[in-house]
């Protein structure tokens, strides 16, 4: 049996601590080895290069990106490879409208209750400023929430309310609790 390994490219650190927390223990039965890489702050040609390395160890990996204010996921895709021209357009996969949104999706009506916040139906225009709006002054510092939230995380009913995550979790073959 060959090792297998996972490359998880994310924006920033809010993406980090959802991968980490979330995606990253729903993956470890598929592959023995997930690592986690910030690329924001990475040059592309750096980022590019990453790319082939993996390529070449025959590894896996997969791309995260905000599709922020672009009018669609193909369009975001078609400037994601702009960009990067090593990579492969199945592994792109686009958060709508941003990581927070997905944040979000996973809590249950009962949990925005205690966690004094809004019910929302669908995350799917959650921006970073929404979710900001949203902290209670229950919580010392916005990471603390988020941490909160990953706690109380359910995928089986962020899949109902994000239809990126969906879409994500559905590729990804990550069966919801």
């Amino acid at each position: 049996m060959s090792f297998k390994q996972l490359y998880i490219f994310v924006e920033g650190e809010d993406d980090k601590r959802f991968f980490d927390n979330i995606i990253k223990l729903e993956l470890s039965g598929k592959y023995d080895s997930i690592n986690i890489i910030r690329y924001a702050k990475m040059k592309k040609e750096k980022v590019n290069n990453f790319i082939i390395s993996i390529k070449k160890m025959n590894a896996d990996y997969i791309f995260a990106h905000d599709i922020d204010n672009t009018v669609s996921t193909t369009s975001k895709k078609i400037e994601i490879k702009h960009m990067l021209k090593n990579i492969d357009e199945d592994k792109i996969f686009i958060v709508i409208k941003e990581i927070e949104s997905w944040y979000l999706a996973g809590l249950s009506n009962e949990k925005c209750k205690i966690l004094k916040i809004p019910i929302v139906k669908n995350t799917d225009e959650i921006t970073k400023e929404s979710f900001n709006n949203m902290i209670s002054d229950r919580f010392d510092s916005r990471i603390t929430f988020m941490i909160e939230i990953l706690k109380n995380f359910s995928i089986k009913i962020a899949i109902q309310k994000n239809k990126s995550f969906k879409y994500f979790i559905e590729k990804m073959n990550i069966i919801a609790d």
